[in-house]
């Protein structure tokens, strides 16, 4: 009888260290996914009045691409706010999930953004601190091919290696 039970806990003991290696290792896997990717810098972008200005050419290049991280536990709306000399007649308005990644790549001198999260009593969600619920990083040195080139949502709603993989096959090289 005490064999059983010294072999019966001695299985629990070893089945709750498997279940706290996995559940850790799974929180080590979110930690890792919220960092900027490799070489992609803090530069670029400004917040002010709970929005986000991208600053493309502050960087030098004309071309850049924008690594934007929904850090909030909702899913967040990002509407781009353009000026009335603005030559572009479309909005680059987009979702990112929660704990996602989303990518732009954009050839603007400015664009600006209000982020609001999703809310069932408004049709555009409640306005909400962009500075507190997202980050932004910019690859300033980005090799694009002649056809890549403009406006766009290079990825809608990822994981950063997700995001990364999606970049590469779209043909362009973030560039350290």
């Amino acid at each position: 009888m005490k064999n059983s039970t010294r072999l019966n806990s001695g299985k629990v003991l070893l089945l709750s260290l498997v279940l706290a290696a996995g559940s850790t290792s799974f929180a080590a896997d979110v930690k890792e996914d919220d960092r900027n990717p490799l070489g992609c810098k803090d530069v670029g972008y400004q917040f002010d009045l709970k929005t986000l200005h991208l600053l493309p050419h502050d960087a030098g290049a004309n071309q850049s691409m924008y690594f934007i991280y929904n850090s909030s536990p909702k899913t967040l709306n990002l509407f781009q706010m353009r000026s009335e000399d603005s030559s572009r007649s479309m909005y680059l308005n987009h979702s990112i999930g929660t704990h996602q990644w989303a990518v732009l790549s954009s050839n603007e001198k400015k664009m600006k953004f209000i982020c609001t999260a999703v809310d069932a009593s408004s049709r555009y969600g409640q306005i909400v601190d962009c500075s507190e619920n997202i980050r932004v990083c910019e690859y300033t040195n980005v090799k694009y091919g002649l056809n890549n080139r403009g406006n766009y949502w290079l990825v809608n709603s990822n994981t950063k290696s997700g995001a990364i993989r999606e970049v590469v096959r779209y043909g362009i090289i973030p560039a350290i």
